[in-house]
């Protein structure tokens, strides 16, 4: 009985080493094939993809490039704006200012009897007038200049959003990320 176990366990380790080299064989048969069209769909998505940043990749660049000029402009009107609203501002304290000492011109005007002092005091008041009246224009010719701005900032704000809305564009086009 002892010589018939070795034999049993030489038999059943040569019956192993068949299945083993017939597993064998045939996953090598099936497997190259396997591997091999695996490898070439790859190829064919890196290839695709490849393509896809090729053709995007320069779109992008000049888009960015053009958001950029555009972020330009638009700090450049912000700025403009800010400014013409600073004048409006200086403008009309200098506009209540002149109303301001007009009217106490008026009220000494009101109460003065001495004809020279009287004289003088029509004679500012007629300067005051006068420069009140351009100060009127002045604040014309601001509002208008705000409106402007603000008009070409909307304008170049909308493009800037264009521009964006390009980018999410050429980002989708890119496809997922992995």
């Amino acid at each position: 009985m002892s010589i018939q176990r070795p034999a049993l366990v030489i038999a059943l380790a040569c019956l192993a080493l068949a299945i083993a080299s017939a597993t064998i064989r045939a996953t090598a048969q099936t497997s190259p094939t396997d591997t091999t069209a695996a490898l070439l769909g790859e190829v064919h998505e890196l290839r695709l993809a490849m393509e896809r940043s090729a053709a995007v990749a320069p779109r992008v660049q000049l888009t960015l490039a053009r958001l950029n000029i555009q972020e330009q402009r638009t700090g450049a009107l912000s700025a403009q704006l800010d400014q013409v609203r600073q004048e409006q501002t200086r403008s009309s304290l200098e506009a209540k200012k002149m109303a301001s000492e007009l009217e106490d011109v008026q009220k000494t005007l009101q109460t003065t009897i001495d004809a020279s002092q009287r004289r003088g005091l029509e004679f500012e008041e007629e300067g005051l007038k006068r420069k009140l009246r351009q100060q009127a224009a002045l604040d014309d010719q601001l509002r208008n200049r705000e409106s402007e701005a603000t008009q070409l900032l909307a304008v170049e704000q909308s493009r800037w959003v264009d521009l964006n809305a390009k980018l999410d564009d050429l980002e989708r086009l890119l496809g997922p990320v992995r």
